[in-house]
């Protein structure tokens, strides 16, 4: 199943990390040798900031260790600026913030319905 936060999430959470230090550094190692300190302090704080070193930059892009740190450790990535990775995996379980329907699709369906009902009198007062 696959995670995805709304965008009025994602900005809660981004106002939430603004005053988090990062915890998490990805050096020239790479990505692959934090993953498991990633999952500790996701587990531990669900929220984190995780700053990419310039060495690690060398062999990937900041939005690929992104990418991998969030999937391995079945996260979703929040926001990437500037060399900081700011993560998010609830503590609870991820049932209550994937996203439903949009709320777009329930009024583009009203729409419909009305437009509907709208043809239907127009026909009955020309009958």
């Amino acid at each position: 199943m696959e995670k995805r936060l709304t965008g009025k999430m994602k900005r809660m959470l981004r106002a939430k990390a603004h005053h988090l230090k990062p915890v998490v550094w990805v050096g020239k190692e790479g990505s692959d040798k934090v993953i498991k300190e990633v999952e500790r302090q996701l587990k531990e704080r669900g929220l984190i900031k995780i700053k990419v070193r310039k060495s690690a930059l060398l062999k990937e892009d900041k939005y690929e260790i992104a990418e991998k740190l969030a999937k391995a450790c079945d996260a979703e990535v929040v926001s990437v600026i500037g060399h900081i990775i700011t993560l998010f995996k609830p503590r609870e379980g991820w049932g209550r913030y994937l996203s439903k329907k949009p709320k777009k699709v329930k009024k583009d369906e009203k729409i419909v319905k009305l437009f509907e009902e709208f043809k239907r009198s127009i026909k009955k007062k020309g009958e």
